[in-house]
């Protein structure tokens, strides 16, 4: 079982030891082998700092069938090597998991293991439900038959001999696979597609957490997200720097302000603050305050996001809208989604910025200023007391 990822799309929370349903996510998964017949023996890889933690927990749960937790790699490749050389020599079939999948049913199991043992490499997958586009240059470049494609899960299972050779390969060769198949696929082997099961899923952002918490115990998801809205406006004048999403935009106008008046960063910030019924701008960053002359959009963005951790809340994704009728702001769009996702601590693609015209009406479209939208949805998240 798979667990040494750095959990960064968690916003930091190191998503293994959060509990599920009252139990460490990890678990489950440990429990699920554990408790399958098909199964003789687990090896859990952990980042090296929680290997002594999790050995401990592991043993205080009771009887399991985990042999050893070792420590993992920098990647996926390196740990998915490491658990496999622990494995006692006389395994000859190995499965590997990602512990990020805590629902896996021991039918899904029992089926990997059939194929492998069969076949020498299978996998599970579902069928895409959304239409996938190929993309190139930003636009669409055809549509793909989803009939022909898959949703790879995990666990994967592999001749043990066959996936040592491909993850040795992979090494030598410095190719990083998104999973052990590709490594597989990529010296020859064949792999099998079983059943997989859209329980399965995989906690990788905030909502994933609620979700997989409302199907263990058979409810419907929780309410622990909340949605925020917020907007902020400034006026343009001369001899000030126009900034938007911590991009500096060429203009001959800039917005101003007590800070940089970055009005994309603020209305994030209005919106985070007010999902999160946490008061707004004016009462984390009051003009009347010296702190905040000339901050930058990022710093306040940065700080509203450690005010949200605070409440126990942390952002899963940003829809804003910046409404300008000049200058063109659609070559900047990628520097402010890079700028605002860092400030944010998520994937870029959890960031959308859009921008619009007035058609010349209001204070916009005469020029006199620039204002923004946002709506943001936020995930609370628990956290495992250090004493636990």
């Amino acid at each position: 079982i798979v667990a040494a990822g750095s959990s960064e799309r968690m916003g930091g929370i190191d998503k293994m030891l959060t509990p599920l349903a009252g139990t460490p996510l990890l678990f489950h998964s440990v429990r699920a082998f554990s408790a399958c017949d098909v199964v003789d023996d687990v090896v859990v890889v952990v980042r090296s700092d929680r290997v002594q933690r999790v050995q401990e927990l592991i043993e205080a749960m009771g009887p399991s069938k985990v042999r050893r937790v070792v420590r993992g790699g920098a990647t996926r490749t390196e740990s998915s090597r490491f658990g496999t050389a622990a494995l006692p020599s006389e395994v000859d079939l190995v499965l590997v998991h990602d512990g990020a999948r805590p629902l896996v049913s021991e039918e899904l199991i029992r089926r990997v293991v059939e194929a492998a043992s069969a076949r020498g490499a299978a996998i599970p997958g579902v069928p895409p439900v959304a239409t996938i586009k190929r993309e190139e240059d930003g636009v669409s470049a055809g549509t793909l038959d989803r009939g022909s494609l898959r949703e790879a899960q995990t666990p994967q299972g592999f001749r043990r001999d066959l996936l040592a050779k491909a993850l040795a390969s992979a090494k030598r060769d410095g190719y990083e696979p998104t999973d052990e198949a590709a490594a597989v696929e990529r010296v020859g082997g064949e792999v099998a597609i079983v059943e997989g099961d859209r329980l399965n899923l995989k906690v990788t952002v905030p909502e994933d957490l609620a979700i997989a918490e409302a199907l263990l115990r058979g409810e419907s998801p929780p309410r622990q997200v909340r949605i925020g809205t917020g907007y902020d406006a400034h006026r343009l004048v001369e001899g000030r720097a126009l900034v938007l999403g911590g991009v500096k935009i060429p203009a001959e106008s800039g917005l101003l302000g007590h800070s940089d008046a970055d009005v994309l960063s603020h209305a994030v910030c209005d919106a985070l603050l007010g999902a999160a019924a946490a008061g707004d701008l004016g009462v984390h960053f009051p003009d009347s305050e010296e702190a905040w002359k000339d901050a930058s959009g990022g710093e306040l963005l940065a700080r509203t996001v450690e005010i949200l951790r605070e409440t126990g809340y942390v952002p899963v994704n940003v829809d804003a809208t910046v409404i300008a009728q000049a200058p063109r702001l659609a070559p900047y769009r990628d520097g402010m989604i890079e700028t605002l996702s860092r400030a944010l601590r998520l994937p870029p693609e959890r960031v959308s910025v859009k921008f619009t015209t007035t058609e010349r009406l209001g204070f916009e479209g005469r020029g006199e200023g620039i204002s923004a939208t946002a709506v943001v949805l936020i995930g609370r998240i628990p956290v495992v007391p250090e004493s636990e």
